[in-house]
Parts: structure tokens; sequence; C-alpha cells
């Protein structure tokens, strides 16, 4: 198998150089820091496979009229699973390189892998957002426990949370703003007619109220910014912004370009609420400089090498705490 190490394009990097321009990419990877509103990350986990469990709702009560029992009915136990699977990268580069190009540190450089570990999470969970295949991610996207797509209108032949159309709503398209907070309201009743599996009120309204996160494409970002910022949409007559007079939670906006389509989501953040995705940690993220110290190669060819490795798995919990806009 042929070796891949650092590249040196030009001698003039043996030279003098001015740094001013050093850290072109090193300072640009990591993850948002909107991840956290609509995905739990480093679940402690201490074996291959993680098993998780939950109960469905508790019978409700009944009247009881004189000489009559009690009725007696159960409710299930759901179980499901994730799999830690190992990540890792590395890159290898001439102990010549290493030693002559005193001003652009090799090893330092090479372990901003650490920073691709962090942007991990972010990457997976839009995969699993979108539904995309990545050769380089999940084999496969996993589904929610109750047997259903992360968004869906069905789960078990039945309406997804007791109402028709689940989380999964059709659009209007994102070509005005006012098609926008048409769908944001439509969302947000949507969620608050979830129910449980009695029947019963799912989400409390101080929870829908809580505050949310709108993850969008940065390719609509001005339709979104009027949407949800702008006080008042001229038309024929001044309309006030419904969204920011009439809802009482914050409105978190997540532009990326990792959503290329007009889809987009909304996730409820009150901490009562399970996060949709998760991930589980089995072995943080580490890293280990191979050098003549502790690899044969590194004598024998003078190639070093950077390395990063861990172990995480991927999950969807039940998402009643996301809606998608279908587009």
């Amino acid at each position: 198998m042929p070796q891949s190490t650092v590249t040196v394009t030009s001698d003039n990097l043996f030279r003098e150089i001015n740094g001013a321009f050093q850290k072109t990419y090193r300072d640009v990877v990591g993850a948002s820091a909107n991840l956290a509103s609509c995905m739990r990350l480093g679940v402690p986990s201490s074996r291959r496979k993680e098993y998780f469990g939950y109960l469905e709702s508790p019978p409700k009560l009944s009247r009881l009229d004189r000489g009559q029992s009690v009725s007696e009915d159960g409710f299930r136990a759901i179980s499901y699973n994730v799999e830690n699977l190992t990540w890792a990268a590395s890159v290898g580069y001439y102990e010549d390189d290493l030693e002559d190009l005193s001003l652009l540190d090799l090893r330092a450089h090479a372990q901003q892998l650490a920073r691709r570990a962090a942007a991990l999470p972010e990457q997976v969970f839009f995969q699993i957002l979108t539904g995309a295949a990545n050769a380089s991610l999940l084999k496969a996207i996993p589904t929610s426990p109750d047997g259903a797509a992360l968004f869906a209108t069905t789960a078990g032949g039945s309406n997804r949370f007791g109402v028709s159309s689940g989380n999964l709503l059709t659009g209007n398209g994102v070509a005005s703003s006012d098609a926008v907070r048409q769908d944001f309201w439509a969302g947000v009743q949507q969620a608050m007619q979830f129910q449980d599996t009695e029947g019963e009120p799912l989400l409390s309204e101080g929870v829908v109220d809580a505050g949310v996160t709108v993850v969008f494409g940065a390719g609509n970002l001005e339709a979104f910014t009027e949407g949800f910022k702008q006080t008042r949409t001229l038309d024929s007559a001044a309309v006030t912004n419904t969204i920011l007079e009439g809802y009482s939670g914050n409105v978190r906006l997540w532009p990326t370009q990792r959503i290329t389509d007009n889809d987009w989501f909304i996730f409820f953040g009150s901490e009562s609420v399970q996060r949709p995705v998760f991930e589980t940690m089995r072995q943080a993220p580490r890293l280990i400089d191979e050098d003549r110290s502790n690899s044969e190669r590194a004598r024998r060819q003078r190639i070093f090498s950077t390395i990063l490795d861990m172990r995480a798995g991927y999950g969807i919990n039940l998402p009643y705490g996301a809606v998608k806009i279908n587009n």
C-alpha cells in the first residue's frame, strides 16, 4: 500500500518565511456552538454496544363507580441500542521536513486532528438529519426507538405522536419571509398537539415556548433573517412580525452549508426535552505521535506520523423535540 505523507510543494518553504499567514487552515475547523441545543454529546459508555430504554406512559385514571372493580392496564418497556464505532485519522511527514521547516511546525499542525474530532459529532448529526449517504461516516442512518426515521408522519402504522403528519410537515417553501413564518407557527402548533401513548398532551406549553433552534441552509439566510428578525414586513401595508411579538421563547438561527436544499428544522430547547440525536463516548479522542522512540518506520524510513483515534456511537432518541419542515 503506497504511503501518503505531507507534501512540500515548494523549496521556498525551506527559506526564511514570513509567518503572517501560517494559520490559514489552522483554526477554521470545529463544531458549531449551536450543536448542543440539538444533540446530546458525550453520553458516557463502558461497552461496545450500549443499551438504552424507557417506559411508555402509565394508564389514565377513570371514574370508579360503586360496586365496580378498578380497571387494570399496563404499559410497554422500550429498549434500543447504539454501537460504539472506531474513528481515526493520521498524518505522515518526513523527519527531514520536520527539521527543516523551522517556521511551519508540521507536528503541531498535524495535532489539529483534535479539531477534526471535535467536528465529528456535527458531521454525523447532519448526516442523520438529512439522511445522506457518506462512506466515511455511518454505514446506515439509525432509526428511532419507535421504529420510524428521525422525522416521520407515522410510526408503527399510526400517526406519530398521535397527530396527523407526526413531526414531518410539508412546508410552503422559502421564497418569502411570510412563508417561513407560516411554517414556523405550523411546526410550533404541531408540537403542541403531540400526544403520549395514552393520548394525553406530550409537551406542555412551557416546553414549547422555552425557545427553539431553527436549522436551515445557509443559502436561505436572507429569507430566515427577514422571517425571524425583521420587525416589519412592507407589502401593501406594514405587517407586524408575529414571531417577534407573539412567540414568547428565544429563537436561535443556525444557518449551515451542510444543508443544501430548502428543508429546515425546529428543535425545542427546553432542558426537559430529550435531544433527538445523541452521541455515546466509549473512548475520548487521543493523539499518538510516532517517532524514533516508538516506530520502526520512523527509524528506518524517517517518516513520522501523528494519529488520532476515538470510539463513539450515534443514535436517535424518541424525537418529539424536533419538527422538520419538508420543502
